[in-house]
């Protein structure tokens, strides 16, 4: 029989696997009913109903194969010379139908076991004659050269779909017919092909390949090799991801990649992270990175839970993003989604509970201190000491308790896949009145028809979320009140304090609501078909809405709403994003010649309506925030609404070119249309260019037994950032003015509230990009070095303007440049490798130099920017940084602090020399961007354990302890509670923001540590892997910072600042276990 065999149907003649007696056997049922297109139930019936015309025989085999689920073995040049056939049959045996398929063709069938055997009709043999071609089940062991277990290795029947890959000990079983041909393929290592012929046991070790050049990378609109990327691009698999309590895939990233920031700056669950790709580059719009998802350019990293992520691009450089225009000046994160495979259909299940416990909190004066520092200081404590002891950070914080429950099912052939995903997140967070409960659905199929000229494809998914995120103020609250008071009176009621930053923070916990329930469904279909040989052409339609409904309501007696006497909101946000893209792709090779050529266009819509409405004034807190027509007291801006509508229109292209596999060029260009740019650029082009060179495919590196992979990398280009741009700011907006009375009743005014600016457009970065890829040592040591030049020109900021000739006093403008520089260096290494041990460890650096090098033109001018707003208890409101030209973002500004002098007085210098200490003695007293940042990861694999430990840190930054400046001084006391240091730091003077507050803020963290067990080592009742998993994160860190954590907040134009309002983060304790069907 012909060796090439296609087989319909998955391995052993089973479709899925078979469900053990856990509690959720009913729900993966369930969605194996819903969303499964192509499994069915494991019990088949033998009655046959179906009616086709004039179809192929593979088409019946098919329909059989799914209503009886017998397989089919059969030669594929056999089908070749077969007729159609017309049948049409209701409640047939499987023998009348198979006699019905098989007249008059030259083929015919015998029965064996579960297996249907196509042989030709002049051969045809006793059905014991085929035993020979039944199917076997054979099974061994997968490893590398040194005989170290492979995980995940796909092992294919060659010809057919049917496959498997081995589980996390290198096992694997499959079920083929004898004298096939099997090909072992892993990611890093040349593939095997084995003749089955008489064997049931198969142990093979796959030898890594010379090179990791030919790797799939995926790109914008694409997916290219690896030798073939001339750009600056990180990749990070599922393999590499950070383990433990994960939200979104910035939570993945953290860490991982050179030159990627993720600054987790605060303690509550429901808070963004901020995320910068070498450093910042604008001073009012996002200096994010643009989010790509499945292809899908600008969505939320919340639409996709983190268990559903297969892998992450981060492009860095704009010979990379250009593809992505007016949006990707910051960089662009393209993130893909898990997708069905070819092969037995999979049940995964994972569950881990977590435990969230305070690891840091403030040193305060207890309840025995501060009595005894009255008293010792002969304070008058009148009306203060009510017999309490309360430790009031401790009253609003507990011990969080989270769990996450995430079940996928996934299966295909070479025709198609799938995949079906349930995510369950509860988070509770340490602070009391903090917690997070987010559903997501995601749903994948992919089809291939006429012949797999055409292919289709559907990602639809849901998100549901309803979080409460805390109340930060109740942190001040916490800091002032005295220990000495207590949470209640005796008689049951609140205890409240009416005095400056003084209330119950207990008391605003239980009795004030803020709940915000979004949701978000989307669809993504695309249809791509090969017109003619190496043409394919593209259409992707995505649709979304997505809804946020916000409820507030702050109790009369609280401190938070006795000023109003009770206070509750409403809003409503929706939006809908529509999206069109037509892509054409050429790819040829010729020789020694590779051409790839990419063109599209793309239509986008974004559509924002919202409204809101709240009062005041209750008398009573019963209804909450679900009567507003109870209060008492509407104001004038208590009812609003708000629509926005905007448009992107873009061409673009791309041209890939190599030679001989060791010389590449690219070229990509984009024109972006938007209507938030002004009427004199309502148009923008992008351009780009590369180059790369593989030197170790040159004949004098070949063969050089140190080298493995040696390639050169350049790349320049020009991107935009609009995303500091609304809708409609470059035109003249009117918008509500006062109020004049009229004829017995106050009426509205208009009035200018924007200047229109025809000359408005995007912000452009251009960067220049030198870089190395190498591999050396049999691949053991490899890495990524690069170098980069960031300019940003035109800049947008609110400036002022004179009015008039102006009818407003500011206008947003296109004005300033800034810098970029530095290095990043990537290295990835595996230490030891033996059968049964195994080391890797990975390590990324990072510098970058930011200066801001213009702020006017002759239109707009600014000599400065002071920025940052700091109460200060007893001053006022003070400015914390400056922007100005020649330094960087983040510069702090204030006086120099030459310590205390013996009265505890502070000294600062008089710069000017004019006998006083005034704002004209301000100047720079530190960088709150770090110099440096790095990431060190370790994994260490013992037989079926696995140990892994992720160190993260930041070097060279400054840092201001506000809490300290407000908090650590005796001033206040004996009303107001104070630091512990307060006592002994010798101050004895009012509160004044200087130097002597900005503080050391390096640090290494110790960000997870995970400890991992695969309890079985082959199959075992239908499951096919258990692995039990704990871990920890942020155990511990290491800084001189005096503060809670230095790490905090570093967007906008005034970082590195440790706020009164912080919520310290989490210890956090995770166990969890994975299960494979």
């Amino acid at each position: 029989m012909n060796k090439e065999i296609s087989r319909y149907g998955g391995p052993g003649g089973r479709l899925i696997p078979r469900i053990p007696s856990f509690p959720f056997r009913k729900l993966v049922y369930m969605f194996l009913i819903l969303f499964s297109l192509q499994v069915h139930a494991k019990t088949y019936s033998q009655s046959l109903t179906f009616s086709y015309k004039n179809v192929s025989l593979e088409q019946i085999f098919t329909e059989i194969k799914k209503q009886s689920g017998y397989l089919f073995i059969c030669s594929s040049k056999q089908l070749e010379n077969t007729r159609s056939v017309s049948i049409s049959v209701k409640n047939a045996s499987l023998e009348q139908v198979l006699d019905l398929a098989f007249k008059e063709q030259p083929l015919t069938y015998q029965i064996v076991k579960k297996t249907i055997v196509v042989v030709p009709r002049e051969t045809a043999a006793p059905a014991t004659s085929l035993l020979a071609v039944s199917a076997v089940e054979i099974s061994g062991t997968v490893t590398d050269d040194t005989g170290v277990p492979l995980p995940g290795v796909t092992i294919q029947l060659k010809g057919t779909s049917s496959g498997t890959s081995t589980d996390v000990n290198g096992k694997y079983t499959i079920s083929i017919p004898q004298h096939g041909v099997l090909v072992f393929s892993y990611t890093g290592f040349s593939p095997q092909e084995i003749t089955t012929a008489g064997k049931t046991a198969i142990n093979v070790k796959l030898v890594r390949s010379e090179t990791s050049l030919n790797e799939v990378v995926v790109v914008g609109y694409g997916t290219q090799q690896k030798k073939d990327i001339s750009g600056s691009i990180a990749v990070v698999s599922e393999k590499d991801f950070n383990k433990g309590v994960t939200q979104t895939a910035a939570d993945l990233l953290q860490g991982k990649v050179a030159g990627l920031t993720v600054t987790t700056e605060t303690g509550d669950v429901t808070a963004k992270q901020t995320i910068r790709l070498r450093g910042s580059s604008s001073l009012t719009a996002s200096s994010a990175p643009f989010v790509v998802i499945d292809g899908v350019p600008g969505m939320d990293m919340n639409s996709v839970s983190p268990q559903d992520i297969e892998s992450i691009s981060v492009l860095k450089d704009a010979a990379a993003t250009a593809i992505y225009g007016s949006r990707s000046a910051s960089g662009v994160i393209l993130i893909t989604t898990k997708k069905g495979k070819s092969g037995q259909a999979k049940v995964q299940f994972n569950n881990y509970i977590a435990i969230d416990q305070v690891s840091n909190k403030p040193e305060l004066l207890s309840a025995s201190d501060w009595r005894a520092y009255t008293k010792e200081n002969g304070m008058d404590v009148t009306g203060l000491d009510v017999g309490g002891d309360t430790d009031w950070f401790k009253e609003i914080m507990r011990t969080g308790v989270s769990y996450n429950n995430n079940l996928s099912v996934s299966g295909g052939n070479d025709k198609g896949n799938y995949r079906a995903s349930l995510n369950y997140l509860n988070r509770e967070g340490i602070m009391s009145d903090n917690d997070m409960k987010r559903f997501n659905a995601l749903f994948s199929v992919n089809q291939k028809i006429l012949d797999g000229r055409v292919n289709l494809s559907l990602v639809a998914g849901a998100v549901q979320s309803d979080f409460s995120p805390t109340n930060s103020y109740n942190s001040v609250l916490a800091y002032t009140m005295l220990p000495v008071y207590t949470i209640k009176n005796p008689d049951g009621s609140w205890f409240e304090k009416y005095d400056w930053e003084q209330g119950n923070p207990v008391h605003n916990l239980t009795e004030n609501r803020n709940l915000t329930k979004t949701s978000q469904l989307y669809g993504n279909g695309n249809i791509r078909a090969t017109l003619f040989e190496g043409f394919t052409a593209s259409v992707n339609l995505f649709k979304q809405r997505s809804t946020q409904d916000g409820s507030r309501y702050n109790a009369i007696t609280t401190q938070a709403g006795r000023t109003d006497h009770g206070y509750a909101l409403r809003e409503n946000s929706v939006w809908d994003k529509n999206l069109m893209e037509l892509t054409g792709e050429y790819d040829k090779t010729f020789e020694q010649h590779h051409l790839k050529v990419l063109g599209g266009y793309s239509y986008e819509e974004n559509f924002m309506q919202y409204m809101k409405a709240s009062n005041r004034g209750f008398i009573t807190d019963q209804f909450e925030y679900n009567n507003l027509a109870a209060g008492e007291s509407l104001f004038p801006n208590d009812v609003g609404s708000a629509k926005e509508l905007s448009k992107l229109i873009s061409f673009f292209g791309r041209v890939n070119y190599s030679y001989n596999s060791k010389y590449t060029v690219s070229a990509t260009l984009r024109r972006d249309g938007s209507s938030k740019f002004g009427n004199n650029n309502k148009w923008g082009i992008f351009p780009s260019a590369s180059a790369a060179w593989i030197l170790s495919e040159e004949t004098f590196m070949k063969g050089n037994p140190l080298v493995n992979d040696l390639k050169l990398r350049v790349g320049y280009g020009v991107v935009g950032n609009q995303e500091g741009i609304g809708p409609y700011s470059s035109i003249a907006l009117y918008g509500r003015g006062d109020e004049y009375y009229d004829n017995g009743r106050w009426r509205n005014t208009y009035r200018y509230v924007q200047n229109d600016n025809p000359n408005l457009k995007w912000e452009e970065t251009s960067t220049l990009n030198a870089g190395i890829d190498f591999a050396i040592l049999n691949s053991r040591i490899s890495g990524t070095l690069d170098y980069y030049v960031k300019k940003t020109s035109d800049l947008l900021y609110v400036y002022n303007v004179p009015v008039p000739p102006n009818l407003f006093p500011t206008t947003l403008a296109n004005v300033g440049d800034m810098t970029n520089t530095g290095f990043e260096l990537a290295i990835n290494t595996e230490n030891i490798r033996t059968k049964d041990f195994r080391w890797t460890s990975s390590v990324n650096f990072a510098t970058n130099k930011n200066v801001v090098n213009r702020l006017s033109n002759d239109l707009y001018q600014t000599e400065n920017i002071k920025t940052g707003g700091i109460a200060l208890r007893g001053s006022g409101n003070l400015t914390s940084h400056i922007i100005e030209e020649g330094r960087e973002v983040g510069t702090f500004y204030g006086w120099k602090s030459n310590g205390l002098d013996e009265n505890g007085k502070f000294i600062f210098e008089d710069l000017n020399k004019d006998g006083e200490i005034n704002s004209l003695d301000y100047t720079y007293i530190g960088q709150a961007l770090p110099r440096f940042t790095y990431g060190i990861f370790n994994s260490f694999a013992y037989k079926r354990f696995n140990l892994s430990f992720f160190l993260r840190g930041v070097y060279g930054n400054d840092v201001l302890n506000n809490p300290r400046l407000q908090y650590a001084n005796k001033k206040w006391l004996p009303g107001s509670n104070v630091m512990k240091d307060a006592l002994t730091n010798g101050i004895n003077d009012d509160p004044k923001y200087s130097s002597y507050y900005i503080e050391k803020g390096s640090f290494l963290r110790l960000d997870n540590a995970s400890l991992s067990y695969n309890v079985i080592e082959k199959p075992w009742r239908g499951i096919s892997g258990i692995r039990l998993y704990f871990t920890a994160q942020n155990l511990f860190v290491i800084t001189k910072f005096r503060g809670l954590d230095p790490e905090v907040n570093m967007s906008g134009l005034a970082p590195g600042v440790l706020e009164t309002v912080f919520v310290p983060k989490a210890r956090t304790y995770s166990f969890g276990v994975d299960l494979n069907f």
